[in-house]
């Protein structure tokens, strides 16, 4: 599926953003994108950028383009790290921020020059003292991609991450999880929204207060779950040290969602099913989120 293709979905649920790299439309010259922009207006859609981990070069030369297509913000990630484990991909966390702040440091005259913003993601790696610490480095074009549940994957919750980070929340990823006890920690599993643990009322309701300013968009989470084995010494080799009573809010949400030890958590993906079983799956799961959200959050939910 092109980016074409997904503006056309996103048109047919009646949505009003979408957030992909610049790579799937199929015709990404600048006069491609001129022609981009315009589908977009017409189906009343805005753009995101989607960039993988920040690079200074690819930043110069994608924005410029996504610009023409009217977007005014990029959104990046600070690694390609998962499941909170730091310490295996980056036994020096100071080193990788020292160098995500020099690119941060990097990009910011471009960003005044194509007037756009940049928004890093919590992407399973990040905690919120790090997108902090990235957003004041950067200035006020800098903040934040608030992927809803991934602060659980690097022992936060929720809640609190949206409110400490506030107005630097220029983009919103609305993803839910299950929450399923191992002996290491928690498997986070792929769920619809509204289907997981996420009060979302509650949630965008707080997001609509602290961040106003910020787009919207779905995204349903991967297809294998992610372990987050936070009960491990290791695991925490890749944070600095914390105190107990500042995991209290995790270690509530995680009491009231977690589910039954014997709970089924496989997606299809994972169970061997067939490619058709697995397809009925994502599409059935992405019918029900919009669903959810058009009659139960009418009223908050511009769809």
């Amino acid at each position: 599926m092109n980016g074409l293709d997904l503006v056309e979905m996103a048109a047919r649920y009646g949505m009003t953003s979408v957030e992909f790299p610049i790579g799937i439309i199929p015709n990404h010259s600048e006069a491609g994108m001129d022609r981009f922009g315009e589908l977009l207006q017409s189906k009343g859609l805005t753009f995101v950028l989607d960039l993988p981990v920040l690079d200074v070069d690819q930043a110069h030369k994608e924005l410029p383009l996504a610009r023409r297509a009217g977007a005014r913000v990029a959104r990046c990630v600070a690694s390609n790290f998962l499941e909170g484990a730091r310490a295996i991909y980056a036994p020096d966390w100071n080193a990788h921020m020292r160098d995500m702040i020099a690119r941060v440091l990097a990009v910011r005259p471009l960003l005044d020059e194509m007037d756009m913003v940049l928004a890093i993601e919590n992407h399973q790696d990040v905690t919120s003292d790090d997108l902090l610490v990235l957003c004041q480095a950067g200035g006020p074009r800098v903040g934040v991609t608030f992927d809803v549940v991934n602060p659980l994957s690097v022992a936060e919750e929720p809640f609190e991450f949206a409110r400490k980070l506030g107005p630097r929340i220029f983009n919103v990823h609305i993803k839910d999880y299950t929450i399923h006890p191992t002996p290491s920690g928690y498997n986070l599993v792929r769920a619809g929204i509204g289907e997981g643990c996420i009060d979302w009322r509650a949630m965008l309701m707080l997001l609509r207060e602290v961040a106003p300013g910020a787009l919207w968009h779905i995204e349903l989470a991967a297809l294998n779950a992610r372990h987050i084995r936070m009960y491990e010494e290791q695991w925490w080799c890749g944070y600095p040290p914390r105190d107990i009573r500042a995991l209290l809010p995790l270690f509530r949400f995680l009491a009231r969602h977690m589910q039954p030890a014997d709970a089924p958590w496989q997606t299809p993906w994972e169970s061997n099913a067939s490619a058709e079983a697995c397809e009925r799956y994502e599409r059935d799961q992405l019918d029900r989120s919009v669903s959810y959200l058009k009659t139960e959050l009418a009223d908050i939910v511009n769809l």
